[in-house]
């Protein structure tokens, strides 16, 4: 449960869910983007059971869902027959070792994350500006918000940087040129690693190989 949902946040959802009876058993593990102990006890005051913080550590995450969640034994399909998927290919702006270490080694969940990268970040500009534009600040502080997190996870150590600090220039109130140049700075970065991706193509191994 993302807690810093717009309109209805993750506190006042997971009200909405205990209140509904099919929902009062359902685990709930919140994330927040801070790591103080309040957070903690703000959660689970508001009926969730447990807290993760962001950024993300992907073998923390895993433990905390382990303590609630325990899924049934599926079964295995054959290995046999299976393509072996492309190497990681040298991509520019990534550490993909970096990366692979923040989802514990798991290249399959990796490239998955990087094809997602692509479909949700590759109109970050026209969506930062459009918000900005419409003075809609809660939605240009989610989007760089978003990119920030995702990037930091992936591996984009210096974009990452960018979209903090253009984050941070957004909730401090900068002026226009200052928020254009910062944005500048993270479509400079953002712009070689979409490219990147797409001229590779899918990462992921497609359905059944």
């Amino acid at each position: 449960m993302d807690c810093q949902m717009p309109v209805l946040d993750g506190y006042a959802a997971t009200r909405a869910l205990r209140a509904q009876p099919a929902f009062r058993d359902l685990p709930v593990i919140a994330m927040t983007a801070n790591a103080m102990v309040g957070d903690r006890q703000k959660v689970l005051d508001a009926g969730m059971n447990d807290h993760i913080a962001k950024p993300i550590h992907f073998n923390q995450m895993f433990a905390t869902l382990a303590r609630w969640v325990k899924p049934a034994a599926a079964a295995r399909s054959p290995a046999q027959g299976r393509t072996q998927a492309r190497p990681l290919p040298e991509l520019q702006g990534i550490d993909t070792s970096a990366g692979l270490a923040n989802v514990v080694g798991n290249e399959t969940l990796y490239r998955r994350m990087l094809d997602m990268f692509v479909d949700r970040e590759a109109d970050f500009q026209q969506r930062f500006h459009a918000a900005l534009a419409a003075g809609e600040i809660a939605d240009a502080t989610r989007a760089v918000h978003d990119l920030k997190n995702e990037a930091g996870t992936l591996g984009m150590g210096p974009l990452g940087h960018a979209a903090a600090a253009l984050e941070r220039a957004v909730n401090d109130g900068a002026g226009p040129s200052d928020l254009e140049l910062l944005q500048s700075r993270v479509t400079t970065l953002l712009d070689p690693v979409i490219a990147g991706l797409r001229a590779f193509g899918p990462l992921a191994a497609a359905p059944g190989s």
